[in-house]
């Protein structure tokens, strides 16, 4: 789902960017270019938007994931970039704490919530974006719906025989072989074409003129000729997709409007003075403001606003046929523009912790060697990771209770931990210390593979404000990579919850080994009621092999030593 919307935003960057050089340029070509021209060259910006098509030297925006670039961004020297606050849960129980200690923690605990609802947003992005799309598109095709409907039903059949034989005849002109349905509705603003494989032209009256009849006609007619309803809805479903991209609007306000240029320029350049000029006069005589059923952009029309009728009467009057050199012009930006549109390529975005970085694909020799050595200082950090937080839980500094895995630093045991917990189905990390402690979570057990990032962006937050030091960071962010690797569960770490309920049955723990009154335990079998292991440990150097048995409750019910059938079973299944 990342790579789609990486390509998704790679689309939307490089299509804006082509926006702007068109709306850059139009002093250029406005006056040189042909409307058709103008009106089509769009197509280029749209193809852009949906297509991830490139050449070789495309765009690139190349990043590293916060659990391989961290280490070397952790420092605390390291200040460039913007700081990415994650998951901060911060309690501190210090007695000899100053006032101010409670107002931190509220801003703190605001800072959680707030980057809780980014980390949520982000590693759900595309159910967002789908969502979005999905109701954007929706509404549009129910307002063009409702708009078919209202037509309808206040539409009536033509029964002017000279208005048949007008559209006979232009029908015959255009060389259209489809059918072509013409009704009355005197709510329409406008004249209007809608349908796509059955087109409809809607009049406003029946009581038309001559001339303005056949115009209003041609006009619509060369829109489907033009599949102009299939270019609209082309431009709509792109919005859809690319809904957050301000663009797209300016995108659908120019094709609309250079849709109608167009339009008309088709029609006239075939007149002469005096028809051009009647011509004119149809849209002046279509202009009525005073119709209550308003055209919702999505249909083609005569008539679109005053203010793109004034642009259309202007461009009618200083029509004249385009030249070789304009015409020259015309090819030469059209060219242009599709190699900055294949240029443009499809760019791979992604985020870091500290900023987003532009560079090219064919990255020099330099860079690949820099990279290299950032790869292997990575791998060596994350190397001291694992090798620290081993060391803490071998000698049982590392324990469980209540969904929170504990460092315990300092001199702190059991006895002088942090209390707490994380609800069902989530864990948290706490690192102890004699005087406070310092918490992240809760992580859901659904979304480790995202624990190394969160885990690494809260430590980068303490260690900013010196909460913490580098060797502490490391092993909150060790344990999180194991807890990664183990699917959220570490059997060498010792659960306080299930040590406390064994005490009750003479079992005991020390340095990671079970005893039963005082005997080393060799195989330790922790069954369910359904039979499922709750834990199970293999010591080679114990003496007994011991069976708990739970009842539905999930409470010890039974202790009990192994038959020699089910020893053989358990060896057979740990070797």
């Amino acid at each position: 789902m990342a790579g789609f919307i990486n390509i998704l935003l790679s689309l939307s960057i490089s299509g804006a960017f082509l926006t702007l050089i068109l709306i850059l340029l139009k002093p250029l070509y406005k006056k040189r270019a042909s409307q058709k021209w103008q009106y089509y060259i769009w197509l280029v910006v749209i193809i852009r938007l949906l297509f991830p098509f490139t050449i070789n030297f495309n765009i690139t925006v190349n990043t590293k994931q916060a659990e391989d670039y961290f280490p070397e961004t952790l420092l605390i020297e390291n200040t460039k970039g913007t700081e990415q606050l994650k998951n901060i849960q911060e309690i501190n129980t210090s007695s000899g704490k100053e006032n101010t200690a409670g107002n931190r923690d509220k801003q703190i605990n605001t800072l959680w919530i707030l980057e809780k609802l980014w980390v949520f947003a982000r590693q759900n992005l595309f159910y967002i974006w789908l969502i979005i799309a999905i109701a954007i598109f929706i509404r549009k095709v129910t307002v063009y719906q409702s708009f078919n409907k209202y037509l309808k039903a206040g539409s009536s059949e033509i029964n002017s025989l000279n208005i048949w034989e007008v559209t006979g005849i232009l029908v015959e002109k255009y060389h259209i072989k489809t059918n072509i349905n013409i009704y009355i509705n005197n709510m329409v603003s406008s004249p209007l074409l809608t349908g796509f494989f059955r087109p409809c032209i809607i009049l406003p009256s029946e009581k038309l003129e001559e001339t303005d009849l056949h115009n209003i006609i041609s006009h619509e007619l060369t829109h489907f000729k033009r599949k102009d309803m299939f270019y609209k809805w082309l431009v709509q479903f792109t919005a859809c997709i690319h809904w957050f991209n301000p663009f797209m609007y300016l995108v659908i306000h120019e094709t609309n409007k250079l849709c109608e240029l167009s339009c008309d320029e088709a029609i006239i350049k075939n007149l002469n003075s005096k028809e051009r000029k009647e011509y004119g006069n149809t849209l002046l005589h279509m202009a009525d403001s005073r119709k209550k059923l308003k055209n919702p952009g999505i249909s083609v029309t005569l008539n679109e606003g005053w203010q793109l009728l004034k642009e259309r009467l202007d461009k009618i009057m200083e029509f004249k046929k385009k030249t070789l050199s304009c015409t020259v012009i015309s090819a030469v930006l059209a060219f242009s523009l599709c190699v900055a549109a294949a240029a443009a390529g499809t760019t791979v975005v992604n985020k870091t912790d500290d900023s987003i970085q532009l560079t090219r694909d064919n990255t020099n020799n330099n860079n690949n060697i820099e990279n290299t050595n950032t790869r292997n200082a990575s791998k060596d950090r994350k190397e001291k990771q694992y090798n620290a937080i081993k060391k803490f839980i071998s000698e049982g500094k590392v324990v469980f209770e209540d969904g929170d895995y504990h460092i315990l630093c300092g001199g702190v045991d059991e006895k002088d931990m942090s209390s707490g917990g994380c609800s069902d189905g989530c864990i948290g990390i706490v690192l102890d210390e004699p005087d406070g402690y310092v918490g992240i979570g809760p992580i859901s057990l659904k979304k480790l593979d995202t624990i190394v990032d969160e885990v690494a962006g809260s430590c980068k937050y303490y260690l900013k404000n010196k909460r913490i030091t580098q060797k502490k960071a490391d092993l909150i962010i060790g344990l999180a990579r194991l807890l990664k690797d183990k699917n959220g569960k570490i059997d060498a770490i010792e659960d306080l919850s299930v040590s406390r309920e064994f005490k009750k049955w003479k079992i005991t723990s020390k340095n990671g080994n079970f005893y039963y009154n005082k005997k080393r335990i060799r195989i330790l079998a922790d069954l369910r009621a359904d039979k499922s292991l709750v834990q199970f440990s293999y010591d080679e150097k114990g003496v007994i092999d011991l069976k708990i048995t739970r009842n539905k409750k999930g409470n010890i019910s039974k202790v009990g030593f192994l038959s020699k059938k089910e020893t053989e079973e358990f060896l057979e299944d740990w070797i």
